[in-house]
């Protein structure tokens, strides 16, 4: 079976549209730092990883990655093939995450909490290791033949939208308390992040959110794309705003081999001409995108 690398990537995603803001609460001593993230950052298997400086010190300390596995493999004498995808957080030396411990006594079995907005984030959670990968979402099918196919789907954050994870950055006696919004998609095949901040004042915490709800909740472009991917075509679902959005569907190599027009909330792409195969079908506004695989009879 392949083994996942987190150095055989080494292209980070650049965004030059990212958005700053400081918000002020209690004192003059207390600052939530945050960073919107406008437009959001997409990483898939196409993009390439993307590095988070989680305070902003132009050392970053969180890599986000996307990656399309597939392979063959044995057990016991058992010939099979695997295809899907897996989303990942890569830590930097410090940088630790809220995790709850797994069945087993080691670190790696430990899984990353999905927060909701308002939980406390501080020295009394539960952090896991530094320097090290966590799953977000992991999203396979493993094909044994004549014993059938076996679907595998992990991680906590995996089909959710808008959760946190919650950190700290330890440098020293200091340690600074945030948090990162992000959803995961349905397939471990899209991160998406949306905000994320720190509390600037050393060993104060801070809550999931904090500083960062504007009021109006935007909702993100993969919350209004509905992708149903049959074996002769896709059948794509948008809310009304997204009608004269781009679709293409891509190949896991990157290679763009269909173009479209979404012109209804309801909209059917053929895969005619299209080899049989594992492919991306991504809808795109311009400045959001979504993606979905699909198999291609």
């Amino acid at each position: 079976m392949k083994k996942l690398s987190f150095t055989n990537k080494t292209r980070l995603k650049q965004y030059t549209a990212v958005a700053g803001a400081i918000v002020a609460h209690g004192n003059m001593n207390a600052q939530v730092v945050v960073t919107d993230v406008n437009p959001d950052v997409i990483v898939d298997s196409l993009s390439g990883p993307y590095s988070l400086d989680f305070n902003n010190d132009a050392n970053p300390e969180m890599n986000f990655l996307v990656q399309h596995i597939s392979g063959s493999s044995s057990t016991s004498g058992i010939q099979f093939t695997y295809e899907g995808a897996v989303a990942t957080v890569n830590l930097s030396p410090g940088m630790n995450l809220i995790v709850t411990p797994g069945m087993g006594s080691s670190s790696s079995s430990s899984q990353l909490t999905p927060l909701n907005n308002g939980d406390l984030i501080s020295s009394a959670a539960n952090f896991g290791s530094s320097s090290t990968a966590y799953l977000l979402g992991l999203d396979a099918i493993f094909d044994a033949g004549i014993l059938g196919q076996i679907p595998i789907q992990q991680g906590n954050f995996l089909n959710q939208s808008n959760k946190y994870l919650g950190g700290k950055l330890t440098a020293g006696a200091n340690t600074l308390y945030g948090w990162v919004e992000l959803s995961v998609n349905s397939n471990a095949s899209q991160i998406t992040i949306h905000k994320y901040a720190y509390q600037s004042t050393p060993n104060t915490s801070i809550l999931a959110g904090e500083g960062g709800n504007s009021g109006l909740e935007q909702v993100a472009i993969e919350n209004k794309v509905t992708i149903i991917g049959t074996p002769e075509n896709v059948k794509i679902n948008v809310t009304p705003d997204l009608i004269g959005a781009a679709v293409s569907i891509v190949s896991m190599s990157g290679q763009s081999l269909k173009s479209d027009v979404l012109t209804d909330v309801n909209n059917t792409i053929s895969f005619d001409g299209i080899s049989t195969g594992i492919y991306q079908v991504v809808v795109s506004t311009g400045t959001e995108k979504t993606t979905e695989r699909v198999y291609i009879k």
